[in-house]
Formats: structure tokens, sequence, C-alpha cells
């Protein structure tokens, strides 16, 4: 089993796992039925009993949710445990015709209850199933909150953000370097690698600060809404914010102190 797109290789090396462990579960296994080639269908099980599951031997099945494939079984794969006990699932469809052995539900209980060593195999292979499907989400969770960023290109003197502004991106500076200037004053200097504009996101408040490019700049941009969706789903981002912000006021300490002294 696989996904229709790239995956992480952990969940390559857990999908042979997997077919190792099937292998080893059915090798004895001696059903009533025999091979059986099933055409293409938007119904794997169309003529099925529920009892049925299959075991396929040569092609693949999909496995849709909502009109998108979302897993692909194969040669090896083990389709229709979601049947044993009537549970909800994607709907299995072929695109081309393909082997199967079907194996009925009593005769794959009383198989891997017939010894203790087929009743581990079970267990790793239920346990080796959640954690590809679990692996298999989280890989997509992560590609959807990837945000959809663009770059921008300021000339020196340029301005990246107006005070007063509403604060709709969060930016990261690629390249190049800035100063921000509160009211006229200049209050920091960003740097290469430094994210930006976050504060006013955070906060909800419109920008406390301009920012001008002191040299040609490019910069990423997020959206706010997928910049919080971002931290929420991978909160070591706010580390490195939070240190940011930590040099960024001690920055300022220092220059209100100098300004006291003199």
């Amino acid at each position: 089993m696989q996904l229709p797109t790239h995956e992480l290789e952990a969940l390559t090396d857990l999908g042979q796992k997997l077919h190792s462990i099937t292998r080893s579960l059915m090798e004895d296994l001696q059903p009533a039925s025999t091979p059986v080639a099933v055409p293409a269908s938007n119904q794997l099980f169309a003529n099925a009993s529920p009892a049925t599951v299959y075991l396929i031997q040569d092609g693949q099945i999909n496995s849709e949710l909502n009109g998108k494939r979302v897993v692909v079984f194969e040669k090896g794969d083990l389709v229709g445990l979601h049947r044993m006990l009537n549970l909800p699932a994607g709907q299995l469809t072929t695109t081309d015709t393909v082997t199967v052995l079907p194996i009925e539900r009593e005769e794959l209980i009383n198989h891997v209850n017939s010894s203790d060593s087929l009743q581990k195999l079970w267990s790793y292979y239920l346990v080796a199933l959640s954690g590809w499907y679990q692996l298999a989400l989280s890989q997509e969770i992560r590609k959807e909150f990837q945000p959809s960023a663009g770059f921008l290109h300021f000339s020196a003197g340029e301005t990246i953000i107006h005070q007063g502004d509403e604060a709709d991106l969060v930016y990261t500076l690629l390249e190049g370097s800035a100063d921000a200037y509160c009211d006229g004053i200049k209050v920091g200097h960003i740097l290469s690698d430094e994210i930006f504009g976050a504060l006013a996101v955070f906060t909800g408040q419109k920008r406390i600060a301009s920012v001008i490019a002191s040299t040609a700049c490019t910069v990423l941009t997020v959206r706010k809404e997928e910049f919080i969706e971002l931290v929420e789903h991978q909160p070591h981002i706010c580390i490195g914010l939070i240190e940011e912000m930590a040099e960024k006021i001690k920055q300022l300490n220092h220059q209100i102190s100098n300004l006291q002294e003199a």
C-alpha cells in the first residue's frame, strides 16, 4: 500500500514491513475460494458477500474518499477489513482488471486464531497498519499546512511595512537588510533570515512600526491566517520568534539607556 503522491521514506519502509507480515500471516491459509479476476469497477465489492475480504494477487486497487484517491493498494495487500465489522471506509475502485483471492471472515478469524504465533503476527499486522495510517495522516497534514507563500523584491529605501497598516502578512527577509522605524525614529535592524511583522499578527493590532529596506531586499510573505495555522501545527517556529523578540527588546532597552544617559 502506498500514497498516490510522493511519500516519506519511513512510510515506504512501513509499507514493505506490512507486506512482509501479510506474507507470513497468509502463508498457510487455504481458503475455499480460488483467485478471481475482477474487471475495472467503481465498486470493488459490488458482487461480494459482506463478510469477504480480498488478498491482492495482481494489479492495483484505489481507495477514494469524496472523489479523491487517498491510498493505492497493490499485490500482497489485504483489502476490505472494514467490511468484517461493517465500518465506514472509502470507496474501493479499480481502473484495470485486478486478480484477488477472496477470503471469508470466518476463514480469516479461524486461521489467525489457530496458533499463538499467528495471533502474534495478526497483532503485529494491525499495529503496523494503524502506524501506517497515522504516519500517512501526519504527512498529509504537514502538506496541507504548507502556506501559499509569495516573494517580493524591494530596492533600498522602499517601504516594506507601513506603520498603522492592518497586519495581514508575516515576512521573512531572505536577502538584504532593513530598518524598523516608529514615528520616524529607528528602533531596530532586520537581517537576512529574520521573521518580522509577526507581533501585530499575534496581537491583532495595526503595525506599530514601518520597515524600510536599507539594501536591496527579497522577502517571503505568508498570509496571517496561514501563519497562525502553521504555528499551531509546528510550534517550534515560536521558539525562534521568541528568541528574536527577546533580542529586539534587549536592543531597545540598550537604546533607551543610551538616550537617558545622554
